[in-house]
């Protein structure tokens, strides 16, 4: 019978995966936490502050033309010198 430690994956009640996750927070830490996992492990994790989001840069985008932003690419790189 079915629980809470399985899934039914093609037919077939099989053990839900576990990932083991060491977080690099306090332990009384509430709040989130982005997880970059490759091939089922974490490579690193990073706490969001209050005032961060995530969002696709697709969504990112919608976004900035509902509030009606202006999105303009800026020739050059953040060492570009534009008086020399």
């Amino acid at each position: 019978m079915a629980n809470q430690q399985t899934m039914l994956y093609q037919g077939v009640h099989i053990p839900r995966p576990v990932l083991n996750v060491d977080l690099h927070v306090l332990p009384d830490f509430t709040g989130r936490v982005v997880l970059y996992i490759e091939n089922g492990k974490v490579k690193c994790d990073r706490r969001l502050l209050e005032e961060e989001h995530i969002c696709a840069l697709d969504t990112f985008i919608e976004m900035a033309r509902e509030m009606e932003l202006r999105i303009q690419e800026v020739a050059g790189g953040t060492d570009s010198d534009t008086n020399s």
